[in-house]
C-alpha cells in the first residue's frame, strides 16, 4: 500500500479534525492507500509544506502563498475565526502605539498571527519563541508582548494579562468578513479525484466527532491547557465542515495583503478541493 502522510498541529481543533480517521473510526475510500498521521507546531508545519514533505499539512493561511503552487487547499478542517482571532496582550502597555519599537512574542514568522500583528500594529518587533511560552515570556519581562493563538486566547487572562488588540476582530472590523486562521492543503501531484477522497474523508471525521463529542473532548483535552472544548466551541462547526463564500472571499484578500507586506509571492488563482455535498446537513447531535 502507498503511504498518504497527513500533518496537523498538536492543538485541539484539529485534533478534534482527525480524531476520527486516526483512529480508524472512518477510513479512505481509496483502499490502496495508508494513512499515517504526524504532528507538529504550526511553523514547523509551515516550512515542511516549502519542501512539501506531507500529502496533506496545516499551514496558517498567511502561509499559504509561498506553497500555492505545489498544494491546493481542502473545503475541511480549517480554522475560521468570526469577529476573533489571534490576539496581541502585554502586561504593561495598553495601546498599539506604546508598542511601536517594543519586542512581541510570536509562534513563528510568518504565520497569521505574525502577519495580523504586522498589519494591526505596525513599528513592533516580532521575536520567534513557543507559542505556550509567550505568556511566561511576557510575565517575566522578557517580552514587552505577545500574540495569543490556540487555547493560549483564553489561557493568558488567568496570568493577569490584557489585551491591547484583538487582531481577529480588527480584521472582521476592516475586511467585513471573517479570518481565515488556519487552512489544510494538499499536494497537488495526487491529483483531484484522490484529493476530494480526503476532503470528504476529512467531512467524515468531523462529522464523526460532533457525533461523539465527549469522547474526542475528553481525548482533545490531553493536548494544549487542557481546554479542549472552550477552545473549540468558539468556532462554527459549518466553518468547519466547508469553506462558506465569504471566507473564501476573505482568502483572497488575505492573499492580496500577503503579497503587498512581501511575506509571499502574488497567488493569482487556487483551487480549494470539495467534498461531500452539504455535509452540515448530516450532522447528529453530539454524543
Amino acid at each position: 500500500m502507498k503511504k498518504l502522510s497527513i500533518a496537523y498541529t498538536p492543538d485541539s481543533d484539529d485534533v478534534f479534525n482527525f480524531y476520527a480517521w486516526e483512529r480508524g473510526h472512518v477510513t479512505l475510500g481509496a483502499d490502496s492507500y495508508e494513512p499515517v498521521f504526524s504532528r507538529g507546531h504550526i511553523i514547523e508545519l509551515n516550512r515542511a509544506a516549502l519542501e512539501a514533505e506531507y500529502d496533506v499539512v496545516a499551514v496558517s493561511s498567511v502561509f499559504y502563498p509561498n506553497v500555492a503552487d505545489r498544494y491546493r487547499i481542502l473545503c475541511v478542517g480549517n480554522s475560521v475565526g468570526r469577529d476573533f482571532g489571534p490576539m496581541l496582550v502585554s502586561k504593561r502597555y495598553k495601546s498599539v502605539e506604546e508598542l511601536r519599537g517594543k519586542r512581541v512574542g510570536v509562534g513563528g514568522h510568518p504565520t497569521t498571527g505574525s502577519g495580523l500583528a504586522l498589519m494591526y500594529c505596525p513599528g513592533i518587533e516580532l521575536v520567534e519563541m513557543p507559542f505556550d511560552s509567550i505568556v511566561d515570556a511576557i510575565a517575566s519581562d522578557e517580552m514587552d508582548a505577545g500574540v495569543m493563538i490556540h487555547e493560549e486566547l483564553i489561557h493568558y487572562r488567568e496570568r493577569g494579562l490584557e489585551c491591547v488588540c484583538d487582531l481577529g476582530a480588527a480584521w472582521c472590523n476592516d475586511t467585513g468578513l471573517p479570518l481565515p486562521v488556519g487552512l489544510n492543503l494538499v499536494r497537488k501531484e495526487l491529483g483531484m479525484e484522490l484529493a476530494r477522497d480526503i476532503a470528504a474523508t476529512c467531512q467524515s471525521s468531523l462529522l464523526w466527532g460532533f457525533a461523539h463529542s465527549s469522547k474526542v473532548y475528553e481525548y482533545a483535552s490531553k493536548f494544549g491547557r487542557g481546554m479542549a472544548k472552550e477552545h473549540i466551541e468558539m468556532f462554527r462547526i459549518e466553518d468547519f465542515l466547508r469553506l462558506s463564500d465569504d471566507v473564501r472571499e476573505a482568502m483572497k484578500i488575505m492573499f492580496g495583503r500577503v503579497a503587498a507586506m512581501g511575506l509571499g509571492p502574488e497567488v493569482g488563482s487556487f483551487e480549494i478541493v470539495e467534498g461531500l455535498d452539504a455535509p452540515e446537513r448530516l450532522l447528529t447531535d453530539k454524543g
